[in-house]
């Protein structure tokens, strides 16, 4: 039944009734919301599973709730990619990132954080979560406090630019695929009666980071430079990539965030040299 259909038997009445019923739903959200303590929803908030960060930067309003917005720009403006935030469904407020998309100083900045407001735990493989136990204005506040305590860093690897050998491996098809020797079968026990809580729990850990790491793979992608078809630069630009050095940016807009931090180097570099002076 397509949409047509279906509207076609409700009558006026009936449809103009679905669609109060949806605004008073909205409503309630709303009121629910409020009473938990959190900043009011502003209207363009439409929650997504996932984003690109290019995307999420433009428009925080549409994927961040208010609480998280300011902490979160301040991040961006250091090249730390967020990863997820807190909801209204959250107690208190947090920033999700990439462990590995930390600098060595902001893993040690992280690994530092302390208070009995303070959120520290891990969430999804390969990630940490920072934050605290408060929603509305002080929640935004002490949230932007932590999220000040990070340092300038260069683009992640991955989210903002891969190798060439990556590019053309993953977006140019130059790649024969070949037995894993490193590959190895580790079976799913996560639902074994037998085990006990501590066991499942372990075990799933343990199944994760096999499921998310190359051992899992049976083949692997080889690279081969006989499939290239064209000069390297060519498939770069096809791509609408920027290739710098031994480094493909994904886009201009994580060349650019490379060019702050380079600016932001030389700029630290000047000021100690007058200090010296």
């Amino acid at each position: 039944m397509n949409e047509n259909d279906f509207f076609g038997k409700l009558t006026a009445e009936e449809i103009d009734f679905d669609f109060d019923k949806i605004k008073k739903n909205t409503s309630k959200i709303k009121d629910d919301i409020a009473k938990k303590g959190f900043l009011p929803c502003n209207p363009e908030y439409d929650e997504v599973i996932s984003c690109p960060q290019e995307e999420v930067e433009k428009n925080p309003k549409s994927f961040i709730i208010e609480e998280c917005i300011p902490a979160c720009e301040e991040l961006w403006s250091k090249n730390i990619y967020t990863f997820m935030v807190s909801d209204y469904l959250n107690d208190g407020c947090w920033i999700e990132v990439f462990m590995d998309s930390l600098s060595d100083e902001n893993k040690k900045i992280y690994a530092e954080l302390k208070g009995e407001d303070v959120l520290k735990f891990s969430y999804h493989v390969g990630t940490i979560n920072f934050g605290v136990k408060y929603v509305g204005e002080l929640g935004r506040q002490k949230l932007l406090e932590l999220a000040k305590q990070f340092k300038m860093q260069d683009v992640p690897q991955q989210l903002a630019y891969i190798s060439k050998e990556n590019f053309l491996i993953n977006y140019c098809d130059c790649y024969d695929e070949v037995p894993n020797p490193d590959y190895y079968e580790l079976p799913d026990y996560t639902y074994d009666n037998d085990m006990t809580i501590e066991e499942k729990a372990k075990h799933i850990a343990e199944y994760e980071r096999w499921l998310n790491s190359i051992a899992s793979k049976k083949t692997i992608r080889k690279l081969n430079l006989n499939k290239m078809t064209k000069p390297l630069e060519q498939l770069v630009k096809e791509k609408n990539m920027i290739l710098d050095k031994d480094r493909i940016y994904l886009s201009l807009f994580h060349y650019q965030k490379h060019q702050n931090y380079l600016k932001n180097l030389q700029n630290e570099l000047n000021k100690e040299q007058n200090i010296s002076r």
